[in-house]
């Protein structure tokens, strides 16, 4: 036993003499313990590492594709795309995003020219600033791997696509768009206001909650509840949750068919439903005169309700 503990002890002091090690390099290669410091690697991201000024006149595209960064939408009075990198401490060169002209698209994204370092722990505060032109009204891809996507200004563009593996997902304004999809594997969706005329919104984990919504589409989550306030709906609206409730709310002029059902859960609303079995885990209603929205709503583990 004794034997066995000492190995065990031995262990532990040879993985905590590599870690300090490792920690002493990269203090000295950052130059002491200033550069070295967690306050600069966590602080906020305010120093600006490299903007850009570009024309996108004759382009239908802007791709914007980062493997770990913060990203903030906003609309400029300016004809040219503005680009700003910040972090919480300086980066190199190779870290810094660059431009790359492919046909009919502008495409920012991190130089993938860097080399992975064992003693380089990442800049772990790090975001991208754009500025769009308020006359530019083509296309906008965003695609993260891990941080957060904002919109902090009133955009209206033709298709606007954004996915992220893991981070969420905010419109603090109101994005309008022929056809918008945003889609997060891990995090939360919250949007103020979507105006669409089609739309497919997918969370795999996290929360979805639209104050305001129009258009017609598919909004799916597979672990997290769903709350949608629509505001119109051109022809259908498809809702459905593996795991969460589902709450919607409807213009109290709308003329629309419903149909819900649950596998485990109910089904309410704030006006009369027609149910299909006595455990009321489905329902249907048509409300109003015509011409009918329809909306369709699914859970296989939770509460839907409906209410005008």
């Amino acid at each position: 036993m004794n034997r066995r503990l000492t190995k065990i002890l031995i262990v532990i002091w040879v993985i905590i003499a590599i870690t300090a090690s490792c920690f002493l390099v990269y203090g000295i290669r950052y130059k002491g313990i200033k550069g070295f410091s967690f306050e600069n690697r966590f602080g906020e991201a305010n120093i600006i590492q490299k903007d850009e000024n570009i024309a996108i006149k004759g382009y239908d595209n802007i791709n914007i594709d980062f493997p770990s960064s913060d990203i903030f939408v906003s609309t400029t009075d300016g004809n040219g795309l503005k680009v700003v990198q910040k972090a919480s401490t300086n980066l190199k060169d190779a870290e810094k995003f660059i431009v790359d002209r492919q046909n009919n698209s502008i495409v920012i994204r991190k130089n993938s020219n860097r080399v992975f370092n064992i003693f380089d722990f990442g800049n772990f505060n790090e975001k991208i600033e754009l500025y769009i032109p308020k006359n530019y009204t083509k296309n906008l891809n965003i695609h993260v791997a891990s941080g957060d996507i904002t919109f902090n200004s009133d955009i209206k563009l033709n298709d606007i696509e954004c996915s992220q593996s893991s981070g969420d997902f905010h419109v603090n304004n109101s994005i309008t768009g022929s056809n918008i999809y945003i889609k997060s594997i891990s995090g939360d969706i919250t949007a103020e206001k979507l105006n669409s005329k089609h739309y497919d919104i997918h969370a795999t984990s996290g929360d979805l909650d639209i104050n305001s919504i129009s258009g017609s589409g598919n909004v799916k989550t597979i672990s997290g509840d769903v709350k949608i306030n629509y505001s119109g709906i051109n022809e259908y609206s498809n809702m459905s949750s593996t795991s969460g409730d589902i709450n919607l709310i409807v213009p109290e002029n709308m003329s629309f068919e419903f149909d819900g059902n649950c596998t485990s859960g109910n089904v309410n609303a704030n006006f009369p439903l027609n149910y299909q079995n006595e455990r009321k885990s489905r329902a249907s209603a048509k409300v109003g005169s015509g011409p009918y929205k329809k909306i369709n709503a699914n859970a296989v583990s939770g509460d839907i309700k409906i209410s005008k």
